[in-house]
């Protein structure tokens, strides 16, 4: 090869190096000249061990339990999976999200509520504190987020949806069963005087103990909904002595392929709701009026 081939080479070389540079790395580098530093980039979401949310002047801690976080201060009750998963989604999205100052003007915060009117986050890990930031509003294109550093004038939007998670009135998983129904296929009550089994054989129901009775399909379909998929009408206070849990006045047990849910309910409140708790845990939970009547069952009710 000659020597004007061996420079014409080289310099094609050089060039498709220095285009490469100019529209890789180089642009990235200009690109980011200028670009606010991410404040949410040391955070990271395998290693979180507490959020401290203040909302409204209440504070929550979500203490990091497995998949799940778990709220701080009480028995048992968790967050619900749902929403543990877009916590941890939203602010893995926020970590690598770009940042955009709409505002360093401390006065303007209020427009964006990224000042008391927002929610403040607090996130530790490794016995750390690594993040404290205000969640705004939501942005016109309902896909970004305001957001400031807490105690700092700036305002940055951010492609993040941290205020969803974030918004929560009750933390406290409220869902007492979520199963599916298709899979129930016996259901016991029992009650102070009484108790009685059915059973579902070849898609029909029918009573087993004490003896058999005929059942109605229709019958039971508002009870198959309850021990299937139940939320709480309220999380009363954690106190078991006054809930009349310890009568047994109420218990019914549905089981089939993967279920075994058993509810026990207890008395009246002042509102006329019925305290109950699961088998499987402590926690005491409010039903309706109506749903407790639905599993106040006598056997030829169901026939």
């Amino acid at each position: 090869m000659s020597k004007k081939n061996l420079l014409l080479g080289g310099i094609l070389i050089i060039l498709i190096v220095v285009a490469y540079l100019y529209h890789g790395p180089l642009k990235e580098w200009r690109e980011s000249l200028g670009q606010p530093k991410n404040f949410l980039a040391n955070v990271n979401v395998d290693e979180i061990e507490e959020i401290l949310v203040i909302n409204n002047g209440q504070e929550t801690i979500l203490e990091k339990s497995g998949e799940n976080f778990k709220v701080s201060g009480t028995k048992d009750f968790y967050v619900k999976d749902r929403i543990a998963k877009e916590i941890i989604s939203s602010l893995a999205e926020a970590t690598e999200a770009k940042l955009e100052l709409v505002s360093n003007n401390k006065e303007k915060k209020n427009e964006f509520q990224t000042d008391e009117n927002g929610f403040q986050i607090k996130i530790y890990q490794s016995g750390k504190q690594v993040a404290d930031f205000i969640v705004g509003k939501m942005a016109p294109d309902y896909e970004s987020i305001y957001i400031s550093p807490n105690g700092a004038d700036n305002t940055y939007i951010i492609e993040a949806d941290l205020r969803s998670p974030f918004n929560q009135s009750e933390w406290r998983n409220d869902e007492i069963f979520f199963s599916d129904k298709e899979k129930i296929n016996k259901i016991r009550f029992q009650y102070p005087t009484r108790e009685f089994t059915i059973e579902k054989k070849d898609d029909k129901w029918q009573g087993t103990i004490p003896y058999g009775f005929a059942v109605s399909n229709e019958k039971i379909e508002e009870i198959l909904n309850i021990m299937s998929n139940l939320t709480a009408a309220g999380i009363p206070e954690q106190d078991f002595s006054k809930s009349g849990l310890d009568q047994h006045l109420i218990i019914v047990q549905a089981t089939g392929e993967g279920v075994d849910n058993t509810i026990m309910v207890g008395v009246a409140d002042e509102d006329n709701s019925y305290y109950v708790k699961k088998a499987s845990g402590d926690n005491i939970y409010l039903i309706t009026e109506e749903e407790r009547d639905e599993l106040d069952k006598q056997i030829w009710e169901l026939r």
